[in-house]
């Protein structure tokens, strides 16, 4: 496909520093690539504040601190575009940036890294009473506590390397990731055995998603990127960040939402549980695609009014609300 004639004949993708950010830049790079043979295409590293930041990851998930000095890089004119996981990103986007494409997604799905079963849910069953499994997540500690509450959970920092080598080194009896990280880093016989069923483990908005960030009114970076965007992502993209946005949750609140493509309409599924396990509620809704983000918000409504509202209240006040009945 030829270049925009207005098209920068070189473009500077923002990126974080890790070795998987770098590789999902570098995917970014490569279908821009493929997309406009011509074009010259250099990537940015950055360290995030998250990157730095050693408080528990609890305290500062949906705060936006592992995307805003790579937003300020593409704000500031320093890069034409930032790549992220969509799941890092806050419901507010930089001032006057927006999402310009959403390349075709990678798994969504979360994944069990260490027990000895043949597959996900068998790996869980497969670790003892009492063994420790590894994770920073809200929502992987609420599933979990929901399918296995005789385990122990312990806070999981770092880049996914880090994580995998503490579960190698025996530091942790297991770990719960997402799969697509285990992909693009190349560990797909992770994810052949330890991928969670994600009707029931619902993943976080957003996972598996890359959003390519830029410049709203620069119509020819637009353009450019274009060819890269995937329709079916794109609206799942929208109707996930619909649900979080109108849930009011970050990355510290217990809620998972993924939406698949059927045909012309969207099947979107959410979860929203207390902290620590004893209450939670799923539901599901489906309907065009064209209404994505419409969508979104009312699979967020419906699991209020089935009861997420006093899970919601709840888990602000810091308490666990009482089990639901059967």
């Amino acid at each position: 496909m030829p270049r925009p004639p207005d098209a920068p004949a070189v473009v500077t993708i923002a990126s974080r520093g890790s070795r998987l950010a770098r590789r999902q830049a570098d995917i970014v790079a490569g279908l821009l690539r493929a997309a406009h043979p011509a074009l010259e295409v250099a990537i940015a590293t950055v360290t995030t504040t998250g990157d730095r930041d050693r408080r528990p990851f609890e305290d500062i998930a949906g705060t936006g601190l592992f995307v805003k000095e790579v937003e300020r890089e593409v704000v500031e004119g320093r890069a034409d575009l930032a790549v992220h996981s969509a799941k890092d990103l806050t419901a507010r986007l930089a001032p006057g940036c927006s999402i310009l494409c959403v390349p075709r997604r990678a798994d969504p799905a979360d994944a069990v890294v260490g027990g000895r079963g043949a597959s996900g849910e068998h790996r869980l069953a497969s670790l003892a009473p009492g063994a420790v499994v590894g994770t920073s997540s809200a929502r992987r500690r609420a599933l979990l506590a929901e399918a296995r509450g005789d385990l122990e959970v312990a806070e999981l920092r770092g880049n996914l390397d880090t994580r995998l080598a503490k579960v190698e080194r025996g530091e942790l009896d297991a770990a719960i990731v997402a799969a697509a990280g285990l992909e693009r880093l190349g560990r797909d016989d992770l994810v052949a055995t330890g991928r969670l069923d994600a009707s029931l483990w619902v993943p976080a908005p957003g996972q598996g998603a890359l959003a390519v960030e830029g410049v709203t009114e620069r119509g020819d970076l637009a353009a450019l990127v274009r060819p890269l965007d995937d329709a079916a992502a794109a609206a799942a993209l929208q109707c996930e960040r619909a649900f979080a946005a109108a849930l009011e949750g970050g990355c510290s609140v217990p809620l998972g939402c993924l939406c698949v493509a059927r045909g012309a309409d969207l099947v979107a599924t959410g979860f929203l549980g207390a902290p620590e396990g004893g209450s939670a509620v799923r539901d599901r809704v489906s309907g065009p695609a064209a209404h994505a983000a419409e969508l979104g918000a009312e699979l967020a409504r419906a699991l209020l009014d089935a009861g997420g509202d006093a899970i919601i209240a709840e888990a602000a006040a810091g308490r666990a609300p009482e089990p639901t009945a059967p």
